[in-house]
């Protein structure tokens, strides 16, 4: 509706025309029906207002006020958990009845179908949400035009489905009337007025999980493990064949070896266990992993769907290691002789039915490469005994022999631990031993004996045939 053109003489010249119009038509009709006279009456009382208006004049409109009403742009759907934003639409459908123009008085610029200073707060009522946005001056508003006034909104994770009522408040200020004071001085009056506008906002009813609690037995870098979620339906709606299916969150250590738990009906409140097997990388320290979690499930039309994705946290307990405690040892060339090791538990959890076991390398052989060590607490530690030869040509010098443990876990996987060093000095042989461990000695040793026997044979043989 466009702007009206000011005119000062316009409406008095209409007025009166009209005042002669309804006359004749009184006079030419020659009747006496009062309905004819009524008309006439009016127009007759309106052009002797305003032309005998005193100094205080009133306003150029007669009657209207701003007509508002709001609605929300676009859908009106959300899902739990969401951000969005929610434009509401303002219109003032507001008309301006008709406009008069007093002869001779100062015409007010102003409209009482405007809505000025207009006002816009959101609330939330009973919806499952938080408004992000603090209320917003829109400035004026004329007739017959809109604005758009945008709104930030976070839906609660575990909204629940179903209708709601957003409060929309509006405040204002309309036009009343304006008086004239003087020949060049006009005082508006005005009225603060307010309104509260229903919106109406859809959550579309979904399953919403939360995870209660997350156990993982002895989790450790390297290895497989067991971890166990308890999950319970946060959302509105009972979701049919679920699947509980955790994901690798990104490069985390923790990756999915079997990564589904059958749910079957997951109603609204439900609290259910779901077990998965993962994997540590072998790269993981002791400390706490992210993994994400999601259920799918079948909605009442059958359709697939799947809840927004949860991130939990998987507690690692770091690395199974083992340590050698037992000082070098000496062995001479060609010797056989029994080691005492000692292995120290230094990882974070127990290992059951430990074994440590020793790879003899040449110039090295052994007997008895594998000694039991049992169970060992973290920080508790195992003797094994081995037999270890060296060959008699070896050279001296110092030898490394690796070592192992092979062991249990919790979940009874057969693990092997890094490999260890075990530190051997092959030393020559010194006093009596070198010469019982050296068979030129030995030999010369027998034939001394040998020759020593028989010169005593045969001397004692010449003495008998002396005697003789």
């Amino acid at each position: 509706m466009g702007r009206l053109n000011h005119s000062c003489s316009a409406t008095p010249f209409k007025l009166n025309s009209y005042i002669r119009i309804h006359w004749q038509i009184v006079v030419i009709g020659m009747t006496t029906d009062i309905r004819y006279f009524f008309p006439l009456v009016l127009s007759v009382c309106l052009w002797v207002a305003l032309i005998s208006a005193p100094a205080l004049g009133a306003g150029e409109y007669l009657g209207g006020e701003p007509v508002l009403v709001a609605s929300l742009e676009g859908s009106h759907e959300f899902l739990p958990g969401s951000d969005a934003t929610l434009v509401v639409v303002i219109e003032n459908r507001a008309t301006n009845d008709f406009e008069v123009f007093p002869s001779g008085k100062i015409v007010a610029d102003e409209v009482p179908t405007t809505a000025r200073l207009l006002t816009v707060a959101l609330g939330t009522g009973d919806a499952p949400l938080f408004l992000r946005t603090d209320p917003q001056m829109v400035g004026d508003l004329p007739a017959n035009s809109r604005v758009k006034v945008p709104f930030q909104v976070k839906f609660f994770e575990n909204a629940s489905g179903g209708s709601y009522t957003l409060p929309l408040s509006l405040k204002y200020r309309s036009f009343l009337f304006a008086d004239q004071r003087g020949s060049e001085t006009v005082a508006y009056q005005y009225a603060n007025s307010s309104a509260i506008i229903p919106l109406g906002v859809e959550v579309t009813p979904r399953v919403s999980i939360r995870v209660l609690g997350t156990e993982a037995e002895e989790l450790t870098s390297g290895n497989k493990g067991v971890i166990t979620l308890t999950l319970v339906n946060d959302g509105s709606l009972s979701g049919n064949e679920a699947i509980t299916r955790i994901f690798r969150h990104q490069e985390s250590p923790i990756i999915p070896v079997v990564g589904t738990s059958y749910i079957g009906v997951f109603a609204p409140g439900d609290t259910v266990k779901t077990q998965f097997k993962i994997q540590v990388n072998d790269a993981a320290q002791a400390s706490t992993y992210p993994l994400d979690v999601v259920v799918e499930y079948l909605d009442p039309q059958g359709d697939l769907d799947t809840t927004d994705p949860v991130t939990i946290g998987v507690p690692v307990k770091g690395s199974i290691e083992f340590k050698i405690l037992s000082d070098d040892f000496t062995m001479p060339r060609g010797d056989t002789g029994e080691i005492e090791v000692s292995f120290r538990n230094t990882g974070p959890v127990p290992v059951r039915s430990a074994q440590a076991r020793i790879s003899a390398v040449d110039p090295f052989s052994s007997t008895r490469d594998i000694a039991s060590l049992g169970d060992l607490d973290p920080g508790e530690e195992g003797k094994a005994v081995f037999v270890i030869s060296v060959d008699k040509a070896a050279t001296v010098k110092d030898y490394s022999l690796e070592a192992e443990v092979r062991y249990r876990d919790a979940l009874d996987n057969r693990l092997v631990s890094d490999p260890m060093k075990i530190r051997i000095r092959v030393v020559e042989r010194s006093g009596i031993d070198a010469i019982l461990k050296n068979p030129l000695y030995l030999t010369i040793i027998a034939a001394v004996l040998i020759g020593a026997g028989y010169f005593a044979y045969t001397r004692k043989k010449g003495g008998i045939r002396k005697k003789e």
